[in-house]
């Protein structure tokens, strides 16, 4: 059945009276109508006024379509959507217009000399984003979408994001409704008109509309900075929060302001879907975050579990880490320049760890589940074996080719780690301030003095891994440059060393650790005995090189469908894995049947020591240190 959503979304982009707009800046319209959204398109019609600074050079004008979008980290603006790009002058006759060679995203329109404005048609396919541009993109479902301004929009070479003032209104469907971090300044009938906003609010400013919505303040009345929380869903009960769980998300916003000590935006929404229509994503913005999560995870807080407890928390402070400062090389005034990702592994990974701090501070997990958490990452980095040839810098520097993963020989390759080893580095930082201050400072005195914020309306503050260094030692002196080259740009380097910082050691032993909630760690990663990891459908996930596993042939990608030593299981499972490593020890022998493709094949691996896990260990007299960085304020 078609979907008629009746959605019209208008942007008026002129002069404006804020000292960072230009006086000559030119006046444009933008006008979104996502009426046929049910069937995957969006239309958008932009002008552009012609005068000043924008009268064309030769009858050629450069147009960019936003390639680099903040927060993406990638030059993977959704241009392969476009399935529709018309530029006409304003009486309506046709526009020529060519790509610049070896760079699709820069449109040359050549335009006569007397040419008053451009108008632009575009059509544009929602739902269907690439790995770089799942925040950036357009999404629709049948009772709710998300609109990225950025996906239907160009702007003139040479202008400055900040130079144009933005005002939008948005015409709604009966019943439907938005929430943006624009500010509201009129409504009449289904139409609200929005405050004038630079093109770089507009560009970070989504829009979430659909069917159903609840807005909670997650402050109270007289608290400044306001902060909100807008619940979106196709069921109508399911925008219906708990009172214990909008609890959860009030004390996340203490938490926060109490690390903080000051905010980077007057007011903040935070744009929340609970929903089956929509993937699950999630995109951080500097006056609101963008979250989509699952039907039904937030019913109750023991619903909250893993990445879906991870998310808001984290995409909530990237509004200081990340949007108010964020690295020099990535903090640009247009969206075409290339940014250089050297330091996402402060700009993701500070995130990640203050994000998780955040929210077990908040009660969204146990520090027990922490805990255990922070064992896992470690030992996962520590069996990472593609560490061997490519640090951490790397990993953030060629961010934009690792973020889809990889199939087959993953750890060899190495993906985007300066999220959670990064977040390692944060981790054994704060430990090391503790150690050194003896508990009097930690990485919280860091945060207060990195991230303050004088003026919430002012522009972001870019830094340098210098910057970086020099605020750590004003906490507590130390050879912070050592510090990061070793853990960041040097190959090989030992992930343990945080568990150390913390008072654990590394044993071995036959039985699986057990986590906070009973349940073993899973067995089929056999990685600390022969070398594999395994799916539960039996499929092999990773064989680390140099290991027994290795020596017998296996690789990612074939599928194991019978185990056993002397006694065969023509079938697989994790009981009859786990029981076949066991016997080991009795047989020396590990009898496994593979897929590879359209061969079965047998291997016999020689192998008598039985499971084997890597277990950590507090040192005797070592202190608390997760449970005293984790304590709420």
């Amino acid at each position: 059945m078609r979907l008629v959503l009746g959605i019209l979304i208008s942007c008026v982009v002129g002069l404006g009276a804020g000292p960072a707009m230009a006086q000559d800046a030119p006046d444009s319209t933008l006008t979104i109508d996502t009426t046929d959204l049910g069937q995957n398109l969006l239309h958008a019609r932009q002008t552009i006024i012609l005068d000043g600074d924008l009268c064309c050079s030769g009858g050629e004008l450069a147009l960019w379509y936003p390639k680099w979008v903040p927060g993406s980290h990638a030059p993977g603006g959704p241009i392969q959507n476009l399935a529709g790009f018309v530029i006409t002058d304003t009486e309506g006759n046709t526009i020529t217009w060519n790509r610049t060679p070896g760079e699709v995203y820069r449109i040359i329109a050549h335009v006569p000399e007397e040419t008053g404005g451009l108008v632009i048609d575009f059509t544009y396919i929602a739902n269907q984003a690439s790995a770089n541009s799942e925040g950036t993109d357009v999404w629709a479902g049948e009772s709710l979408g998300i609109i990225s301004p950025n996906a239907v929009l160009v702007y003139p070479e040479g202008i400055e994001d900040n130079q144009w003032t933005v005002q939008c209104s948005i015409s709604l469907p009966n019943g439907w409704s938005s929430a943006t971090a624009m500010v509201q300044n009129a409504r009449v009938g289904n139409t609200i008109t929005y405050e004038p906003v630079s093109l770089r609010r507009l560009v970070d400013s989504p829009i979430m509309i659909g069917k159903h919505k609840e807005t909670y303040q997650l402050t109270e009345p007289d608290e400044t900075p306001p902060q909100r929380m807008h619940v979106f869903s196709e069921d109508e009960d399911a925008v219906q929060l708990s009172n214990e769980m909008l609890e959860l998300f009030r004390e996340m916003v203490r938490q926060a302001s109490l690390l903080f000590e000051s905010h980077p935006f007057p007011s903040f929404d935070i744009l929340l879907a609970t929903t089956d229509e929509l993937p699950a994503n999630g995109l951080e913005h500097r006056r609101s975050s963008l979250d989509v999560l699952g039907l039904g995870v937030l019913d109750s807080p023991a619903s909250l579990t893993g990445w879906n407890a991870m998310l808001i928390p984290h995409e909530y402070v990237h509004a200081w880490c990340g949007k108010y400062r964020r690295p020099a090389a990535m903090a640009h005034s247009d969206y075409h320049t290339p940014k250089g990702t050297d330091l996402l592994w402060v700009y993701e990974g500070l995130t990640m760890y203050l994000g998780e701090i955040i929210e077990t501070r908040a009660g969204m997990i146990s520090p027990e589940q922490y805990e255990w958490d922070i064992k896992m990452r470690m030992r996962g980095a520590a069996l990472r074996q593609g560490r061997s040839w490519r640090p951490l810098i790397d990993t953030a520097a060629a961010s934009h080719t690792l973020r889809a993963p990889s199939d087959t020989w993953g750890d060899l390759r190495r993906g985007q780690d300066y999220y959670y080893e990064g977040s390692l580095i944060w981790l054994a930082a704060d430990a090391k301030i503790r150690e050194l201050t003896e508990g009097e400072r930690s990485l919280d005195d860091f945060c207060r003095s990195f991230f303050s914020v004088d003026d919430p309306e002012s522009e972001f503050k870019p830094y340098t891994r210098e910057d970086v260094i020099a605020e750590l030692n004003r906490v507590a002196e130390y050879d912070w440059t050592s510090f990061i080259e070793n853990r960041v740009d040097t190959v090989g380097s030992d992930p343990l060393l945080v568990a150390s910082a913390l008072g654990y050691r590394v044993e071995y032993k036959s039985e699986p650790p057990i986590g906070p909630d009973g349940s073993p760690m899973d067995v089929l990663d056999a990685r600390d005995s022969i070398g594999l990891r395994v799916r539960g459908n039996g499929t092999i996930r990773d064989v680390l090189l140099g290991s027994i596993a290795d020596a017998a042939g296996l690789a990612p990608g074939m599928t194991i469908i019978g185990v056993g030593w002397p006694d065969w299981t023509p079938t697989f499972s994790s009981g009859a894995f786990e029981k076949a490593l066991k016997m080991t020890t009795h047989t020396g022998t590990l009898r496994l049947i593979l897929r590879s493709g359209n061969l079965i094949l047998t291997k016999d691996i020689a192998y008598d020591k039985g499971p084997r896990y890597m277990t950590f260990v507090r040192e005797d007299g070592a202190g608390d240190v997760i449970g005293a960085i984790v304590t709420p304020k």
